[in-house]
């Protein structure tokens, strides 16, 4: 029997709906995280304003970052990830709402990752730092 299906938040504000994996709602495309034994999701919205201009996401489940550019103003986040095991990914972005970048990792179970989301395509400008366990 495996361990029960949690949808804690670790900080922040938005609502989460347990299902048969976790439901989190926003004004893009709202988010659905599968049930990851031994792992931790992590969704982060980046605001100017009030106004939602990017959201960052780390799935377990298949261990996929998904990146959005939801101004699509021409501005846009770049994200890298670090793990013990792979060092520093390359730095990802997406080009707006509709068109999230996906990007398919093989990191091992229960592994932490490290995720860092950039003003910048050199990944000098850093905007924010989290973590998520793979």
């Amino acid at each position: 029997m495996g361990a029960p299906l949690r949808c804690d938040r670790l900080s922040g504000t938005l609502a989460i709906t347990p299902a048969s994996g976790c439901y989190l709602y926003d004004s893009v495309d709202d988010t659905y995280f599968e049930k990851d034994t031994d792992g931790e999701a992590l969704k982060a919205e980046l605001r100017n304003g009030g106004t939602l201009v990017s959201k960052v996401e780390f799935h377990p489940n298949g261990e996929k970052l998904w990146i959005y550019d939801t101004a699509a103003d021409g501005d846009t986040v770049y994200v890298r990830l670090r793990t013990a095991t792979h060092g520093w990914s390359a730095v990802f972005y997406a080009t707006g709402a509709q068109n999230p970048h996906v990007v398919d990792f093989d990191f091992a179970e229960g592994e932490n990752v490290l995720i860092e989301v950039y003003d910048n395509s050199d990944a000098t400008d850093r905007i924010a730092s989290f973590s998520a366990r793979a």
